[in-house]
């Protein structure tokens, strides 16, 4: 089903009046999510957010998904019932989105429904974007927000996750570092709040009394470590008590796998860096950094309430707070210790490149759990990441996932995995598409080069999703043995991948393996005896390594000649060369010109005469006249003007009939310099030729 959510034109127009565009006055969904029954909605509603309740037996898809974020997807595609929805129109009740949705459909925000009924949003709370908090509204707890425009709390921050854990509330951002003293710098945050926090009473009122931050450090190591400091993306593993066992505590069994580029202002860079949420927690324990007034420094200071846990006080003028003295919720904010992640390499880093979404897969193999990490680019692309075994080894890239035409490419607006439907779903401008994670029917034989019984073919020819409708995009079909196909919502589309085309076990793929009775790729659940599944993951793959060639810089203008065949003139003339990167291993040669020429000299040709005109007289003297032209070619860019005469005249007389016409006399190109005159009789008519 499909239900349309439109602001009202008043609604619109106060929003006009406040000098934002046709564009930004639309009604864009930036919170959906599953409360019991219900399905949470909220959008910026023409910068006046609002919020519904509606029936939750349907699916809702927007008309628009511009602004389609990771928190919509999960929440829409984490139903159990996904294909059964029905009925989204009926809206139980609507309330204000102020606090609970962003009024700018382009500012960053998270939110959560808890299982209590509470709603946790981290987000702008005005029109302008200038009172970001993190707000609890709904439920049955008093709701709370951050202190009000004070930088040590939150310093124009960009939203990215939050998760509800334990006693805590997470949040992971990234802002203006507050500590850094030269210059502007951006840091990665984790943040928490108790989930019992009732605020202060007299001081800190409607306040969190628990709130705290602490720097999350992801940098290559070096003589001077390369910093990765502005947080993109997060992903919860709550599955590693399944990987490592049984575990002495809840926390160590959660790894949180973040996504952080390096500073918008340098270099395009990206890793990914894993913390246990055992090291935020001990982060949490230790010190806090404080600063007495704007000329102090930033010195530790220790933590009155170690292993704080969200206890409260149970008598007293200040029963049900909890037991951080309201004095120190005050001061106290920022941790001192800043949280390292589990190795001291990235797990996954790359140059020249930035990444915007992580979503990570487990992955039964036949000897062990593997961890597959997809990351979305920011040209449109998905890199399938195969996590490090162990701390001795690397990561692997074993594909690369092309959604889109070299010309076509969007960026991705959202990245989610379906664990229970094995898919991956990726949301971009005007469409979701589907990949199925398995992809072993791709790989048609055991070894790359080697042959088996099972005849090797290439992959099934692409297939492009009909036009039918808006938001049904069409992808250029490839014919490359290395094409993969996804799905979208109007049907099969077309993706290049980048794996080694044909080999199963070669690829390393943790998904698949060769079944040697089957004689075929299969993932561990199709094989017929594992015993007879085949998979070898000890090395990375070799990728395929056909390049399509991509033309470089153009050169700068420089002196050229050219020759027209009558001529010899000089141009300006350009080059590119096709080596960035050159074809390899059968890739594409590249498209378009090489060479560019401008400014050419010409020099100027007479065109030929033309007739010549009728007399001017029918009888007595008269004059007929021809005429040429220098345009064949006209002289351009300093070539050399006609030389000679573009009109001839000739002057006939008739003295024996004046109604006879008399032919032209045949002139030559050139002027004739003679003694012609009207006594000499051996010419009649009589020509005078003028010059």
């Amino acid at each position: 089903m499909e239900a349309e959510w439109h602001c009202d034109e008043f609604t619109k127009g106060a929003c006009f009046s406040r000098g934002k565009s046709e564009e930004e006055c639309q009604n864009y969904i930036r919170v959906l999510l599953v409360n019991g029954d219900r399905l949470f909605t909220c959008g910026t509603n023409a910068f006046t957010p609002i919020c519904t309740n509606r029936t939750e037996n349907a699916v809702l898809r927007t008309t628009d998904l511009n602004q389609l974020t990771s928190v919509m997807v999960s929440a829409v595609l984490s139903t159990s019932n996904f294909l059964e929805l029905t009925n989204l129109t009926e809206v139980h009740d609507q309330i204000s989105g102020m606090a609970r949705c962003p009024y700018n459909p382009l500012h960053n925000s998270t939110a959560l429904i808890t299982s209590s009924g509470e709603l946790y949003a981290a987000t702008a709370m005005d029109f302008s974007g200038r009172d970001p908090a993190i707000y609890r509204s709904l439920g049955g707890l008093p709701p709370l927000r951050t202190a009000q425009y004070n930088s040590k709390w939150l310093n124009e921050p960009n939203f990215v996750s939050s998760y509800d854990i334990g006693n805590f509330t997470y949040f992971f951002f990234r802002e203006n570092a507050v500590e850094h003293d030269c210059g502007r710098t951006v840091f990665s945050r984790a943040a928490r709040v108790c989930k019992n926090d009732i605020g202060g009473r007299f001081l800190l009122e409607d306040t969190w009394t628990t709130f705290m931050k602490a720097r999350l450090n992801c940098s290559r190591p070096g003589e001077i470590p390369f910093s990765y400091n502005e947080l993109q993306g997060t992903f919860l593993l709550p599955e590693l008590e399944l990987l490592y066992g049984e575990t002495s505590s809840y926390n160590s069994l959660k790894t949180l796998m973040t996504l952080v580029s390096a500073t918008s202002n340098s270099i395009a860079a990206s890793a990914v860096c894993v913390f246990n949420l055992s090291s935020i927690t001990q982060v949490f324990s230790g010190p806090f950094k404080y600063q007495e007034n704007s000329r102090s420094a930033w010195l530790p200071y220790p933590n009155p309430n170690p292993d704080f846990q969200c206890g409260t006080i149970d008598f007293g003028s200040n029963v049900n707070l909890t037991e951080r003295n309201l004095q120190d919720a005050q001061k106290f904010i920022l941790m001192h210790e800043v949280v390292q992640p589990i190795a001291p390499v990235p797990y996954f880093m790359e140059d020249n490149v930035r990444f915007s979404h992580v979503a990570v897969d487990v992955v039964q193999g036949k000897d062990m759990l593997y961890h597959i990490i997809y990351l979305a680019t920011d040209y449109g692309t998905i890199k399938k990441v195969l996590s490090p075994l162990n701390q001795s080894t690397g990561s692997c890239l074993l594909d690369e996932i092309e959604l889109f035409p070299m010309k076509r490419r969007q960026p991705i607006r959202s990245l989610l995995i379906l664990h229970s439907r094995s898919e991956l779903f990726v949301g971009v401008r005007e469409q979701v598409i589907k990949i199925p994670l398995m992809r072993c029917n791709f790989h048609k034989s055991r070894e790359q080069g080697k042959s088996d019984s099972t005849p090797k073919s290439r992959p099934g020819k692409s297939e492009s999703s009909p036009r039918s409708r808006q938001g049904e995009s069409e992808l250029s079909p490839e014919s490359s043995p290395k094409s993969r196909h996804a799905e979208s919502k109007s049907g099969q589309v077309q993706v290049k991948s980048q794996v080694m085309t044909g080999a199963c076990v070669g690829a390393r793929d943790p998904y698949c393996g060769w079944d040697l009775v089957l004689k075929k790729c299969t993932t561990l659940e199709e094989s017929v005896s594992m015993s007879q599944w085949e998979q070898s993951i000890t090395r990375c793959p070799v990728r395929n390594v056909t390049v399509d060639g991509r033309y470089g810089a153009w050169s700068g203008w420089k002196a050229c000649s050219h020759s027209d065949g009558s001529s010899v003139g000089s141009c300006q003339c350009r080059t590119r060369a096709c080596d960035s990167p050159s074809p390899q291993c059968g890739g594409q040669l590249c498209q378009g010109i090489s060479v560019e020429v401008a400014n050419c000299s010409r020099n100027g040709a007479w065109t030929p005469w033309t007739s010549w005109a009728p007399c001017s007289t029918s009888c007595g003297i008269g004059f007929q006249v021809r005429q040429r032209s220098c345009s064949n070619p006209t002289p351009r860019h300093g070539g050399r003007v006609c030389v000679g005469q573009n009109r001839e005249e000739s002057r006939t007389t008739d003295t024996n009939n004046a109604h006879q016409k008399y032919s032209p006399l045949t002139v030559p190109d050139r002027p004739l310099h003679s003694s012609l005159s009207p006594q000499t009789p051996s010419v009649n008519p009589e020509v005078y030729l003028l010059h």
